[in-house]
C-alpha cells in the first residue's frame, strides 16, 4: 500500500464518523421536537384518567382508570362534537371544491386580469377576523342564520376559499400544462379535463388541503363565539370553553373533554397521513 493510500484511510474514516455523528444529531433533534409535542398530550391523557385527589400531582400515574371524567365530559360537550362534525364536513367540502374550481383557470387558463384576481383572493387571507366581527354578526343575523349550523358553515366557507384557492393553484401548477393542451387536442373541454383528469390526479393535494382546512374549522373558537350562543348549536371548542368557570375549574372533565375534542382530527390525520405528506410536497407522488 502506498503512503498516499495509507493516509487516505484515516481521512475517510473521519469523514464517515462525522456523517454518522451528524445523522445521530439530526435524529436526536427530531426526537426532542417530537417529545416537546407529545409530552403535553401525554400529560392530558394521563390526567383524564385520574381521580380528583390524584390530579394534585401532575406527573404521577393514576392508580386506576377513573372513567367518571369521560362520562361528565361527554354529557357536557357531546352535542358540541356532533355540531362540529355537522359544521366541518360541509364547510370543508364546499371550500375545497370552490377553491379548486377557482384555482383551475388561474393556473391553466390565460384569463384577463388573472393575476389581479389571484391577488384579490389572497387579500382575503390578510383580513384579521376581529376586523369583520361586528359586520359579520350583523349580516348573519339579518339573514336569519344566527345560532344555526348553516350560518357558521357558510362563514367558514367564505374564509376558507382564499386559502384553498392559493393552495390548489400552486398544486395545479405542478401538473404539466401539456396535459391540458393534449386533452384539448383530443376534443376534451376544460370542464371535462378538470373533473376527469386534473382532479383525479390531484387527490393527494385535495386530501392535504382538506385535512388542513378541517383542523382550522374544527379548532375555531372565534367564529363559534360570534355566530352561536346556544348550547344546542355551539361547536366543540365553544362547549369546551364553557367548562372553565370563574370560581371553580373541573380539571378532570376538562382533560377528558380535551382528549375527546382532539381525537377525531388525530384519527383523520393518521388515516390520510400519506396523502397529506404527498400533498404538502407539491404532488411529487402523482
Amino acid at each position: 500500500m502506498s503512503l498516499a493510500a495509507s493516509r487516505s484511510v484515516p481521512v475517510r474514516r473521519a469523514r464517515m464518523s462525522r456523517r454518522q455523528l451528524g445523522r445521530i444529531g439530526r435524529y436526536v433533534l427530531v426526537l426532542l421536537v417530537a417529545l416537546a409535542f407529545l409530552v403535553p398530550l401525554l400529560i392530558t391523557l394521563i390526567s383524564s384518567f385520574k381521580s380528583p385527589r390524584e390530579l394534585q400531582t401532575v406527573l404521577s400515574l393514576p392508580s386506576g382508570i377513573y372513567t367518571r371524567n369521560y362520562i361528565d365530559a361527554w354529557h357536557r360537550i357531546g352535542r358540541g362534537v356532533f355540531n362540529s362534525v355537522a359544521i366541518t364536513v360541509p364547510s370543508v367540502v364546499l371550500s375545497v371544491l370552490v377553491g379548486a374550481c377557482a384555482a383551475f383557470p388561474l393556473s391553466h387558463v390565460r384569463i384577463p386580469y388573472g393575476r389581479a384576481i389571484y391577488f384579490l383572493l389572497l387579500a382575503g387571507m390578510l383580513v384579521p377576523y376581529q376586523v369583520v366581527q361586528i359586520p359579520l354578526f350583523l349580516i348573519v343575523r339579518s339573514l336569519g342564520l344566527y345560532n344555526t349550523l348553516t350560518g357558521l358553515s357558510l362563514v367558514h366557507v367564505a374564509y376558507g376559499v382564499p386559502f384553498c384557492t392559493f393552495f390548489m393553484r400552486n398544486f395545479f401548477g405542478s401538473v404539466p400544462r401539456s396535459m391540458f393542451e393534449a386533452a384539448q387536442l383530443d376534443g376534451c373541454r376544460p370542464a371535462g379535463y378538470f373533473f376527469r383528469i386534473l382532479l383525479p390526479a390531484s387527490v393527494s393535494g385535495l386530501t392535504a388541503l382538506a385535512i388542513v382546512q378541517s383542523r382550522a374549522v374544527w379548532n375555531d373558537l372565534f367564529f363559534g363565539l360570534t355566530i352561536t350562543s346556544n348550547p344546542t348549536t355551539n361547536p366543540a371548542p365553544v362547549a369546551l370553553y364553557t367548562l372553565i368557570g370563574g370560581m371553580e375549574v373541573d380539571q378532570g372533565p376538562i382533560m377528558a373533554a380535551t382528549v375527546i375534542s382532539i381525537l377525531p382530527m388525530m384519527i383523520a390525520f393518521l388515516i390520510f397521513q400519506k396523502a397529506f405528506i404527498r400533498g404538502l410536497l407539491g404532488g411529487s407522488g402523482k
